[in-house]
């Protein structure tokens, strides 16, 4: 079994010790290596081993590591840890940590080609998903209308995928708009 394969059945046994807060986590993981794929297709001087090993471990520090701490800083340290675990190489294990730390567009920015996609296919994977219906439902209009904004943006670490993505953005940025609040 090849490494990104290995990463891929930590995270479900992450999942399945530990359990997870958000009922779309693993749908949303599967969109994110959907769309990490299609920018990688158009970006094949990307190294595809580091995009596909960080989608698999961005979101894990939701699941473990002190809940005070953001998400990011505890899957960049299980990053880590397992890929150090597995034997990967060294040079590797950094750049996918960055990649995972990264890849909210907060304190730490997406440097290196590899981060930028997989910031990118985060933030892409909420449009094609529902993790703003989830948050509207729940009285979180004005957040979601943010979270909205932030995905956009980093979107726009890659302009032409930005761009050909305007109108799922216009499309939920009417949807919120519209949506009944209390």
């Amino acid at each position: 079994m090849d490494i990104i394969e290995k990463t891929k059945k930590h995270l479900l046994a992450t999942v399945e010790k530990y359990g997870h807060d958000y009922d779309y986590l693993l749908r949303h993981l599967s969109e994110a290596e959907k769309w990490a794929q299609k920018i990688l297709d158009e970006k094949p001087e990307a190294d595809r081993k580091i995009v596909m090993l960080s989608v698999w471990l961005h979101d894990i520090g939701q699941m473990i590591g002190d809940r005070k701490t953001d998400h990011a800083i505890n899957s960049e340290i299980e990053a880590k840890r397992f890929l150090k675990e597995e034997g990967v190489d060294y040079i590797i294990i950094e750049k996918v940590a960055h990649c995972v730390r990264s890849h909210r567009c907060k304190d730490v920015q997406p440097e290196t080609l590899e981060a930028k996609i997989l910031a990118a296919a985060d933030s892409s994977s909420h449009m094609t998903d529902i993790i703003y219906i989830d948050m509207a439902y729940e009285g979180r209009v004005e957040e979601a209308k943010q979270k909205l904004e932030r995905d956009f943006r980093d979107k726009g670490l890659f302009p032409e995928f930005q761009e050909k993505s305007k109108p799922l953005y216009e499309a939920w940025k009417k949807l919120l708009e519209v949506y009944p609040q209390d």
